[in-house]
């Protein structure tokens, strides 16, 4: 895939600026070499390897983050490499459809992966719960109990239960969780890592930066701004210094 542009960056940060959480996710997912089909529907856990991939091209395999200790406050940094949080399965080739069985009922439910678009569908439920039945509603394609055809919300709960096991054991990428420890209180707890919160963040710092740059030498030498972001980083760097010296 070719090099990012930094126009083409700052046209989607600008493109993303009034955007959900998981609509600023599908947004990332175009700037990464997706595979041919609807990325849409890509399970969110080859979703988050795209965008992995996609953070390294941009700011490299390190990662730094701070989190905030919810037992005492402090603040928590951690440092660790990309590769860390790939799960071994998470690059396999996912069936469009998986199946869940229980034998004691002869229960037969057959789903596939939430997506991209399931998550867009999900932000507009009011609750938790809604949310559940919604993801239920989307994702199981067919559900059967001794023979008979059910309504993938009439199923026990305990057949939901199941299903939602069973979805998150297909696809732990999806759900990437650090091991943090407070050095102040040594509380442990293991927050989730949203790779795409995350690198929305990164991005946006970085477009924050660039344009600071970006007025500074417009200033100076009364460039436009396309000139400027066509620079290379190096020649644009060289630029900076000399205007600041």
């Amino acid at each position: 895939m070719a090099a990012l542009s930094a126009a083409q960056l700052i046209a989607a940060w600008e493109q993303g600026g009034g955007l959900s959480a998981a609509a600023r996710g599908w947004l990332l997912l175009g700037l990464t070499d997706a595979p041919p089909g609807d990325p849409a529907m890509l399970p969110l856990g080859r979703r988050d390897v795209l965008l992995l991939r996609l953070r390294e091209r941009l700011f490299g395999s390190r990662i730094d983050s701070v989190s905030a200790c919810p037992a005492c406050g402090a603040a928590v940094e951690s440092s660790f490499g990309s590769a860390e949080l790939l799960v071994a399965e998470a690059t396999a080739e996912v069936p469009d459809a998986l199946d869940y069985r229980a034998t004691a009922q002869d229960v037969h439910v057959r789903f596939r992966l939430p997506g991209s678009e399931d998550l867009l569908a999900l932000e507009r439920c009011a609750d938790l719960a809604e949310a559940r039945s919604a993801l239920l509603r989307r994702c199981v394609l067919s559900a059967r109990i001794d023979g008979e055809d059910r309504d993938p919300l009439t199923l026990p709960a305990d057949v939901q239960a199941g299903v939602a096991a069973a979805m998150a054991a297909a696809d732990p990428q999806a759900d990437v969780q650090l091991l943090m420890a407070c050095p102040a209180c040594a509380h442990a707890w293991s927050p989730t890592f949203d790779i795409a919160a995350f690198l929305w963040q990164e991005l946006h710092a970085w477009v924050l930066r660039m344009l600071r740059d970006v007025d500074l030498l417009a200033r100076h030498y009364h460039w436009a701004e396309a000139d400027i972001l066509a620079m290379t980083p190096r020649r644009r760097q060289a630029y900076l210094e000399l205007c600041t010296s």
